[in-house]
Parts: structure tokens; C-alpha cells; sequence
């Protein structure tokens, strides 16, 4: 067995993957708890968001991602730690009555950067897992992470493949017709924050963030 070390973007369920790759019996939730005990993978890294495949010598195990999956990946984070967002608003713009909207779009745009490591494989050695797999057909979740599941060593029925890919079905049908509808403060952070990367990229500015914002008509926010 390949014990392999798991990275990926906050958003990007994670979580939810750690559990299947350890055979971790799982429930329907918006969240999933990665704080035990592995035994067919690393232990869980609370900077799996931060690191790269650089700083890890061992193998690793990435989800990558595309334009196509940020708005969704955006969604996911802020949906399920809202009490994370209201720690690091009033780190980011205290006064701002917007800081809300203004921290969820920053993730925005730190997600649109072409130079987001979560893009791609770095090293062929190490294994890719897309992000757009998860929201696959029952099909594709047997081909995609049973080959993930051989590559590693990890011995796994079909059946358990299915049940993880009706819990994840589930679970996330609420976050998935929020999205479709497109009408909360997560959506405008996400039309807020491409309106801001085209401007200004990374560079984070509250002035700027209120012009954006002034521009697009979207002062009551």
C-alpha cells in the first residue's frame, strides 16, 4: 500500500475524499470530519491548503482544479465555515460593512490566479484526483476513484464506491441547487471577485474593493 500524503484548496472536498480513502464510514452532512486516525493514507494536514507538493518528500496525492470549479469550490468553503468567514472579515476590513462579501471574494480571486499550484500535477510521480470527478456520473465515480483506489494499494468493493458516491450525492444536493440559483452573498462574491481579478489580480485594496463594487451597482450588498 501507498501511503500518500492528501492536498487540496479549502473548498475542494477534501474532507469528504480523506474519509473515502480510508474506508471511513460516512454520513450525509454539508461537513465531514477528517480528525482521526488514518490507515491507508498520511495523516491529515491542517495545511493541506497551503502547502505544495514541494514541501512534502513523500508522495502525494492532489485535487486540482479549473475555472470551470471555482465558483462552485468558493461555495463550498464559505457554506460550510461560516465561522471562519466572520473571523476573517473583521481580520481583513473591520469597519467595512462589506467585509463579508470582500473576504469571500478575495478567495475568489486567489482561486483564479494562474499561478495557484491546486492547477495541476507537479510532479508525474505524484497522483491527480480532479475536481470535477465529484460531480461525475455513478459511472465515472467507479472508473475515476476505482483507479485511484488500485494505484494506492487500497483494496475497496464496488458497493462501498457507490454508497460514498450516494452519501456525497446527497449531502451536497442543497449546496448544488444554491448554486444553480445563483442569488445569495456567495454568488455576488464570486461576480464581485472577477470583476476585481480582471482589474487588480491579487493585489487586495478596501478602496479598491468599494469602487468595484460602486461600479457594478452592487453598493447595497
Amino acid at each position: 500500500m501507498l501511503k500518500t500524503n492528501l492536498l487540496y484548496a479549502a473548498g475542494c472536498y477534501g474532507e469528504f475524499f480523506f474519509r473515502m480513502l480510508n474506508l471511513k464510514e460516512t454520513t450525509e452532512s454539508l461537513s465531514y470530519s477528517a480528525h482521526f486516525e488514518p490507515v491507508n493514507t498520511k495523516k491529515y494536514n491542517p495545511n493541506h491548503h497551503i502547502m505544495s507538493e514541494d514541501d512534502i518528500n513523500d508522495h502525494v496525492t492532489k485535487i486540482t482544479y479549473t475555472d470551470s470549479d471555482i465558483d462552485l469550490i468558493n461555495r463550498n468553503k464559505w457554506t460550510k465555515v461560516v465561522g471562519h468567514l466572520e473571523e476573517q472579515s473583521i481580520k481583513t476590513f473591520p469597519k467595512n460593512p462589506n467585509r463579508d462579501l470582500f473576504t469571500m471574494s478575495i478567495y475568489k480571486c486567489n482561486l483564479l490566479n494562474i499561478n495557484n499550484h491546486f492547477r495541476k500535477i507537479k510532479k508525474k510521480s505524484n497522483l491527480e484526483v480532479k475536481f470535477e470527478w465529484f460531480l461525475c456520473s455513478i459511472e465515472q465515480w467507479l472508473i475515476n476513484f476505482g483507479k485511484i483506489f488500485e494505484t494506492l494499494g487500497i483494496d475497496v468493493e464496488e458497493n462501498i464506491i457507490r454508497n460514498y458516491y450516494n452519501v456525497f450525492t446527497n449531502s451536497q444536493k442543497s449546496i448544488l441547487e444554491q448554486h444553480k440559483k445563483n442569488n445569495d452573498l456567495i454568488a455576488r462574491s464570486n461576480y464581485l471577485g472577477k470583476i476585481y481579478f480582471k482589474k487588480y489580480g491579487n493585489q487586495y485594496n478596501e478602496m479598491y474593493f468599494n469602487n468595484v463594487l460602486k461600479e457594478i451597482g452592487g453598493q447595497k450588498w
